[in-house]
């Protein structure tokens, strides 16, 4: 279908750019075609307009579907309106605008709001790791249930509105061709890589102190000290070791996924392993050899300075591999930094917006989407794979930790029931084996991907989905022609029987640092 938004009278060039990028993102994912210029040649089937857009047009203009003016042009350093809680013919969201009675809200500026995470850059504080709170960002301010993915709310809403205008257009998002099913990225940090035994007690006997301590989990905490133990007198592989394990459990469920691996570490809250080390290289081959992906994981310090996350980068690809995307360690950016440095890097997409303390939609998105960059404003030249839960995010009360399992569910069926998917989750290898969380985290992924066939959902890794995907956001132009272009990674080194692992340890020169993984 073809869509032809027809722009408020005066808006300046930043509000312009700011209502066409999230019209084109609707149209992406609803799969229609965005007209932005009345001098396209081609018939539209509909026309969104604004109250003020044209004084002469009647209201009643059949196939025009009209919005209240609600986004204005704001300086992002300045806070975003407070929430309203709208409930009207069946929908029930929260909006940064308030409506007039006679037209519907602003969509396309809620839209716009929610995925932009306009109001993070007014926040200052960051927390002890250098993140912006959650507790300081407008989700946490005021309290709102990140749980729903409010931008995705708002699409569905405008067409809605469309569908009012043009019975036949469908009321869903249409899929790009080829793809069957809801689409999850599953994806590992690899924050964790064997050192030898006395490596491997050091850190399980950290977990245990951790666990009895700070997360007040004794029965984990004295499991994990039997682990060091076990593992110190040679009795028991190491616990955290889980790559090959999780590989190969994925691939007799016949799932693909993405491994994210540090290309150095320069900080004590790195992982500490040295990419050059012969263990780590033959590990990476052989998960390319079983068909995973291997992208960046940037490390603790990548966004620091311009240029570090494309160096490192740089030592991944000398290291034989080609990375498409990757996310930052510890979640540690700000989205002002991440842009340009993802950018920068060359990478085509990143998969970081998200919390490693809650699940939830930190942009309202449960798609795919390219930030919005305010130094251009325009959309960045990549996308983001929103990351809705990661292991250690989920929690339950002592004695439900079954409960893990539905909370994750009720996340990704959110994303189901309103779209075509993108969202991407993440398991650390050392989050099985009980060496560093409860055994019920584990089991809660396994258990997610058993059921991923009830419920028509493909998982795929992040570069799959880039091929099947990235045309439609290049097609709504939201990405620039001839991207992504993904390329098949490949090793210019020797195949090899298989990785490492603690069963049979090789030291390398690791540092401890501080994380419990």
């Amino acid at each position: 279908m073809n869509v032809y938004l027809q722009m408020p009278e005066f808006a300046s060039e930043a509000l312009r750019a700011r209502l066409g990028y999230a019209f084109r993102l609707f149209c992406a994912i609803y799969g229609h075609r965005p007209i932005l210029d009345a001098r396209d040649a081609a018939p539209w089937d509909v026309t969104i307009r604004y109250r003020d857009a044209m004084a002469g047009a009647s209201i009643a203009d059949a196939r025009t579907v009209w919005l209240c003016r609600g986004l204005r042009e704001r300086d992002p350093r300045e806070p975003a309106p407070p929430p309203l809680k709208y409930m009207r013919e069946g929908v029930v969201t929260l909006l940064h605008y308030a409506p007039e009675r006679s037209h519907a809200p602003d969509w396309i500026g809620e839209i716009f709001e929610w995925v932009s995470c306009a109001d993070e850059y007014s926040v200052t504080q960051r927390d002890s790791v250098g993140r912006p709170p959650f507790e300081a960002a407008y989700a946490g301010r005021h309290g709102v249930d990140m749980r729903i993915p409010y931008a995705a709310l708002a699409m569905r809403a405008l067409q809605r509105e469309i569908c009012r205008v043009v019975p036949r257009a469908p009321e869903g998002p249409r899929a790009p061709e080829g793809l069957e099913g809801h689409a999850v990225i599953p994806t590992h940090d690899a924050d964790y890589f064997p050192a030898g035994r006395m490596h491997a007690v050091r850190r399980l006997t950290r977990n245990a102190v951790v666990s009895c301590l700070l997360q007040k989990r004794p029965a984990l905490g004295l499991r994990q000290v039997g682990h060091a133990i076990q593992v110190a007198f040679g009795a028991a592989r190491d616990p955290l070791d889980q790559i090959v394990n999780v590989v190969e459990q994925e691939l007799q469920q016949g799932i693909t996924s993405s491994f994210y691996f540090l290309a150095r570490s320069a900080h004590r809250l790195d992982a500490g392993y040295a990419l050059c080390d012969e263990g780590v290289i033959e590990t990476m081959r052989w998960l390319q050899a079983r068909g995973m992906e291997i992208g960046l994981h940037g490390s603790f310090t990548s966004l620091e300075k311009p240029g570090e996350l494309e160096q490192e980068r740089t030592i991944l690809e000398e290291s034989g591999v080609q990375p498409l995307g990757g996310r930052q360690h510890w979640l540690r950016f700000t989205l002002d930094r991440l842009i340009a440095e993802v950018e920068n890097a060359g990478l085509q997409y990143d998969t970081s917006i998200g919390w490693s303390t809650r699940i939830g939609y930190r942009a309202g998105a449960c798609f795919a989407y390219p930030p919005y960059d305010f130094a251009e404003e325009a959309p960045a030249r990549f996308l983001e794979f929103p990351l809705v839960v990661m292991d250690q995010a989920l929690h339950a009360p002592r004695g439900h930790e079954g409960q893990l399992f539905h909370e994750a569910a009720k996340m990704i069926a959110q994303s189901r029931r309103l779209g075509w998917g993108g969202i991407s989750l993440l398991w650390h290898p050392a989050a099985f084996g009980t060496g560093w969380l409860p055994a019920e985290v584990g089991e809660t992924y396994w258990r997610l991907a058993e059921d991923r066939l009830r419920w028509n959902d493909a998982w795929l890794k992040g570069s799959r989905f880039l091929e099947m995907a990235g045309e439609r956001y290049v097609e709504a132009g939201l990405l620039p022609a001839g991207a992504p272009a993904p390329m098949a990674q490949q090793y210019s080194l020797p195949t090899f029987a298989g990785p490492r692992s603690s069963a049979s340890p090789q030291p390398v020169a690791l540092a401890d640092n501080a994380w419990s993984a």
